[in-house]
């Protein structure tokens, strides 16, 4: 089997260390769709967690990134906590904390050895960290064994079964068909790179990422040890006809609101949001 170089976590450690600025700096511009996703994901997870009855207080947020969700849980009198495996990105939730005069715990750690006691949290959330890991298997283990009973995991997902990808179609190849043909594709592309005189794009800076079938993975939550499991569609698109850009930002965004204010349409099509939020419990 050739080698995969996007499926390296040291080439994942990487890039969000790499990039750390730009994931918290893109809260800042909801103008762009990129921006309107996460703060989407960000607005729906803290909805959630609001109207979600706990044991208690206590949330983890596994993935946290820049901070920007336990910042706010902290900011609601929520007793929480961030870890991420990227130093970088813990160091400005830690100055982001400083500034703002509010008291969280964050630590650089791993998904799957998480550095709390079992039975500590009554709430996990975890927004696109699964689309990250190669497998899953310990970070849901983790998870459990640091929940109590009775608490619950919020989570978000990739889809594969995206209506953006299937309408992007030849562009959105590489995501579909998944990482392990995302470096062939890459190279085929660098051909018509060079035939067009652009400038090749480096194949081993392609972080491992994956996406999941919705009802497929609320099945795989099921048997790690879950129940109770549902999920639904945050935001719908970009959408990119052919792989063409036809439409700016602000217009893909009020596409996207337009799917998600109307019930008939979320209802037909809750399967395919390109970020899918699933809810689950562990039971008491």
């Amino acid at each position: 089997m050739p080698n995969d170089s996007s499926a390296s976590p040291q080439t994942t450690l990487d890039y969000f260390n790499r990039r750390s600025d730009f994931w918290h700096d893109v809260y800042e511009r909801p103008q762009t769709f990129t921006g309107y996703s996460l703060l989407k994901q960000h607005h729906t997870v803290m909805q959630v967690v609001q109207r979600t009855q706990t044991p208690g207080n206590k949330i983890l947020d596994v993935g946290c990134g820049a901070g920007i969700t336990v910042l706010e849980l902290a900011e609601k009198g929520y007793q929480s906590s961030g870890i991420d495996f990227a130093p970088n990105m813990i160091e400005r939730a830690k100055q982001d904390a400083e500034a703002k005069g509010v008291a969280c715990d964050f630590q650089v750690a791993s998904a799957e050895s998480l550095p709390y006691p079992t039975q500590h949290f009554d709430m996990v959330i975890a927004l696109g960290l699964v689309g990250n890991l190669r497998d899953d298997t310990d970070c849901l283990r983790e998870i459990r064994r640091v929940l109590k009973p009775g608490g619950v995991v919020l989570l978000t997902m990739p889809n594969v079964l995206a209506l953006d990808r299937w309408i992007s179609v030849p562009r959105s190849l590489p995501i579909i068909f998944g990482h392990r043909f995302r470096s062939q594709f890459r190279r085929v592309g660098n051909l018509g790179r060079r035939l067009w005189g652009i400038a090749p794009k480096e194949t081993a800076d392609l972080r491992f990422g994956k996406s999941a079938i919705p009802h497929f993975y609320k099945r795989h939550l099921t048997q790690a040890g879950f129940q109770n499991v549902s999920y639904s569609s945050i935001t719908f698109g970009p959408f990119f006809p052919l792989g063409l850009r036809v439409w700016n930002d602000p217009k893909l965004i009020t596409m996207s609101e337009a799917i998600c204010k109307k019930d008939v349409l979320k209802k037909y099509f809750n399967w395919g949001g390109n970020i899918v939020i699933f809810q689950a419990w562990l039971a008491p």
